[in-house]
This record gives C-alpha cells, structure tokens and sequence, in this order.
C-alpha cells in the first residue's frame, strides 16, 4: 500500500466512525471486506454524510470523476463494502489533475 493509498482508507473509516458517532451508535472496527449496510449499519443518509465527509478530507468527488474502463458505456461498481468505497475514492484520487494542471 502506497502512503495514498493507507490515508484514503483512513479518511473512510474515520469518516464511517464519524458517521455512527454522531448518529449515536458504536463505532465498532470498521474492515474492509465489511458490509456497508449489513455488517455496518449504514442507511442511505449514513452513507450520503460518509460521502460528504469524505469530499471534504480527500477534496475529490468520485461520482463526478471520469470512470477509467475499458468497455465503452460502462457503468461504476456497486458500492457494498468498505473495500468498494475505497476502491472508487482511489480510482477518482487517481485520475485527478496534478496541480497546476486544468
């Protein structure tokens, strides 16, 4: 793991534990391999403040990034554990202008 790669991880598990502590449930481990709703508890508003939060630390909007596929026409992966979640912040991350560039 690269060092980007280990503070987009921390960002989402700190932005979940956020999420479910203001929300004032237990901020139990949060894993990768782990359900978002299932094994985590997230509903639909959880996971629109998990993305909110999220947009504020990492400053990157994965839902307005272009999708890197190699079909044409192609959709974004369903987003169901922590690992997806990690996985379309790192690709968005990824296709992001350095700066100075447009």
């Amino acid at each position: 793991m690269t060092v980007e790669t280990d503070s987009i991880t921390a960002a989402i598990v700190a932005a979940i534990r956020q999420v479910l502590h203001d929300t004032g449930r237990e901020t139990a481990a949060v894993e990768p391999q782990m359900l978002l709703v299932a094994d985590i508890g997230l509903d639909s508003l959880d996971l629109a403040q998990t993305i909110v939060l999220l947009e504020r630390s990492l400053e990157v909007d994965p839902f307005r990034a272009p999708v890197r596929t190699p079909v044409e026409g192609t959709v974004r992966p369903a987003i169901r554990t922590v690992a997806d979640l990690v996985g379309i912040y790192r690709q968005a991350a990824s296709s992001r202008p350095s700066p100075g560039q447009p």
